[in-house]
């Protein structure tokens, strides 16, 4: 008699949309969850024309890319390019790794630090905030 399954798990087919990277659901989940977005588009530059990207647009694959290890600009595509990631996250746009190189430059020379150091506060002092440390006691010591 041969054996039937080595593993104890069995291979379907579905019809439903997988993605690649289902560990990046969670890191996306998290930021969403923290309020990235809303302050990245509140503390950064708003776009230049009504149909340009937001801050957002351009931060939240960026933040994606980078906790799944990516290694250049190109990687972007890889977020741009899964249908199932999209789907769950918000992702309905993505803009292109050369859209995206050109307002890092642009963000570089036009605001852009200044407004991450206030998404980096804002999200400092939410974590402080959740566990209990008051900013106040802190700058007493």
């Amino acid at each position: 008699m041969v054996q039937q399954r080595v593993l104890p798990f069995k291979i379907e087919m579905t019809r439903d949309t997988l993605t690649p990277h289902g560990g990046l659901v969670l890191a996306g989940e998290f930021a969403v969850g923290m309020g990235l977005l809303e302050s990245v588009d509140r503390n950064l530059p708003e776009p230049g024309s009504g149909d340009g990207y937001r801050a957002s647009e351009y931060v939240f694959p960026i933040f994606l890319m980078l906790n799944g290890g990516a290694r250049s600009l190109e990687d972007l595509r890889e977020i741009r390019d899964d249908e199932g990631l999209r789907q769950i996250l918000p992702l309905e746009r993505v803009p292109s790794s050369d859209a995206t190189g050109d307002w890092l430059r642009r963000m570089g020379t036009g605001g852009g630090v200044e407004g991450l150091e206030g998404v980096n506060g804002g999200l400092i002092k939410r974590g402080m905030k959740y566990d209990g440390i008051c900013l106040s006691s802190l700058l007493e010591n």
